[in-house]
């Protein structure tokens, strides 16, 4: 049965059904491997280790597979990036020691990396010239996956730590199904503009942001809130309002993006996530399920916005350039787990330091970054005349 056109989007169901499919096992991935690493005698530096190493292997991995993507085929690569993703999420069930998950992580970002900037790309030209439509259908779908998968994750590790990895194997597999069913036509129905986009200030600092943030959170949350006391399934709850306020403000900035500038967003994104900084002052999961929320909204606003731009600009080579974006993600999963892991008498309270201090350098720049470049552009008009 051939999926139908919906609200004027064709292949919906594919947009839809990818982008859940791809971030479900990601997540679940996330939320499961801190714990069996840590259940199997990892301390705080290995955990730190685990998101750093993802994040090396991602950012190189994702700047060269966005290429490669342009010239094989998104389609071809993402579905090779999840059966992989599929395999090694089986090959942690055979893992029972700490260092065995770094060498798992480093796979998934080997893997993560074909599947991300090939997804994105091949969104966008399924959207055709709807193509901020499916953006919004693309976030809010994988942004609905981060969602579900930690509380469902932590319901699944009561009866078995195998019970996770089989679902993310599943998950996996469906969606390199639904990528085959894909059909985009080769040719473009786009003019490209690409001089409204900085890669530096609308691609790299704010994604580098977005790593950080959202690395030391997915690394150290699931073993932080069993530490704080919250249990198993409170750490899923966090996890969860995280996500659920991703998708919320994935919506929000949809809207937003018609009347604010891109840039603005992203300050106003980086700025909200400040409150990050409360988590060394707050200890009762109240409190906190606020403060993860706030973190996700921000971090939504963000993502979105410098998405967006992307989307609207490019049409040729898009994967080349979603692929500057996951690798500034990478980059910031690199920083994020690396400095906060580090072994000191802050404990479980380093990963919020590190998140805050680097929220607060990056939003001063880029609120100062722009108005340096439009003074320096006032003044050559200035002399011009």
């Amino acid at each position: 049965m051939k999926i139908k056109n919906i609200s004027g989007y064709p292949n919906l169901a594919i947009i839809v059904s990818i982008s859940l499919m791809a971030q479900l096992p990601l997540t679940t991935l996330r939320f499961v491997v801190p714990i069996y690493a840590e259940h199997y005698g990892a301390g705080i530096f290995i955990i730190g280790m685990l998101g750093t190493v993802y994040g090396l292997t991602y950012s190189v991995s994702a700047f060269f597979f966005g290429r490669v993507s342009d010239r094989i085929g998104h389609g071809l690569l993402a579905i090779m990036g999840l059966l992989s993703y599929a395999a090694i999420a089986i090959l942690y069930s055979f893992f029972d020691h700490p260092y065995q998950f770094i060498i798992g992580k480093s796979l998934e970002g080997i893997s993560m990396a074909m599947i991300w900037p090939s997804l994105e790309a091949l969104s966008s030209k399924l959207g055709k010239k709807n193509k901020e439509g499916a953006l919004l259908l693309y976030t809010i779908s994988w942004s609905v996956g981060s969602s579900i998968a930690p509380y469902l994750s932590s319901y699944l590790t009561k009866f078995s730590f195998l019970y996770p990895l089989i679902f993310s194997a599943v998950a996996s597999l469906i969606g390199a199904y639904f990528v085959f069913r894909s059909k985009v036509s080769n040719s473009s129905e786009f003019i490209e503009n690409n001089g409204k986009v900085s890669v530096l200030y609308d691609i790299i600092l704010p994604m580098t942001l977005y790593g950080v943030n959202s690395s030391i959170f997915y690394s150290f949350y699931p073993v932080y809130g069993i530490v704080a006391g919250f249990g198993l399934r409170g750490a899923g709850l966090l996890g969860t309002f995280y996500g659920i306020f991703l998708t919320v403000t994935f919506i929000l900035s949809f809207l937003f993006s018609k009347k604010v500038r891109s840039r603005n967003l992203v300050i106003l994104g980086a700025f909200v996530d400040v409150s990050v900084l409360l988590l060394l002052v707050s200890h009762s999961i109240q409190s906190n399920l606020v403060i993860v929320s706030l973190l996700g909204s921000g971090l939504g606003l963000v993502y979105f916005s410098v998405l967006i731009n992307i989307f609207r600009y490019y049409h040729e080579g898009l994967a080349s350039k979603t692929g500057i974006f996951e690798a500034s993600i990478g980059a910031g999963y690199v920083i994020g787990p690396t400095i906060a892991g580090i072994p000191t008498a802050l404990g479980y309270r380093l990963p919020w330091l590190t998140s805050g201090a680097f929220t607060v350098a990056i939003t001063i720049i880029l609120f100062l970054g722009p108005f340096k470049s439009n003074r320096q552009t006032g003044t050559q008009l200035k002399q011009n005349r």
